[in-house]
């Protein structure tokens, strides 16, 4: 069952549009936000897949750690900023994995890099790489930077996990709010860059 899963991720044909359904009333896609943007710094993120015990394919999620910063708390792919030392955002990917997860830098078949989004509020560009494993990988939370692993089996993503709205400030301390559209995975809702993601993610694999 998982196989057909990856191979529609492996040769759909990807597209910003993609990301739509999941874009905040008032954004625009990655390509026109950043237009006019400088200094745009890089990140990457590493989309581990893994055949899961029901034989079909599942993906990792992560809870970000408290802290001072625009992602605090976030529900989010493992990753990060590239370094200056790290020699592609692949490279990225992998480190930033091994450092939050465990999951070695040399594990998990690059499948392909999916489409990047930018990220106005922190002036990021992310690309996400997805990664397929043979069989699920073992992690290590690294806990200064991680709360959770959690574990969302991509049927669920493609048919059973609502898009709900919700109400967010625009900026933190700000009074006024915007609805804002996510994914309600159990008792977590992912929106920003990670809901972007995981819609062309579901996007890919409907039949």
């Amino acid at each position: 069952m998982f196989s057909t899963y990856l191979d529609r991720l492996a040769h759909r044909t990807l597209s910003e549009e993609d990301h739509l359904p999941l874009l905040p009333s008032g954004r625009t896609l990655s390509s026109q936000a950043k237009q006019g943007s400088i200094q745009i710094r890089q990140a990457s993120v590493g989309i581990h897949c893994f055949p899961n015990e029901d034989d079909a394919l599942s993906i990792f999620l992560i809870q970000r750690s408290e802290y001072d910063g625009k992602h605090s708390g976030q529900i989010a792919f493992p990753g990060g900023k590239m370094d200056p030392s790290d020699p592609n955002l692949e490279f990225t990917a992998r480190r930033e994995c091994y450092e939050e997860l465990g999951i070695p830098m040399e594990a998990g078949k690059l499948i392909r890099p999916l489409t990047p989004v930018y990220i106005p509020v922190s002036n990021f560009e992310m690309m996400p790489f997805l990664f397929f494993h043979e069989s699920k990988p073992a992690v290590s939370l690294n806990v200064r930077e991680v709360v959770e692993c959690m574990e969302m089996p991509l049927p669920e993503l493609v048919h059973n996990i609502p898009i709900i709205h919700r109400e967010l400030p625009l900026e933190r301390n700000s009074l006024f709010q915007r609805k804002v559209p996510g994914f309600q995975f159990g008792n977590y809702w992912i929106w920003g860059a990670t809901a972007l993601v995981l819609n062309q993610l579901k996007t890919c694999c409907q039949a």
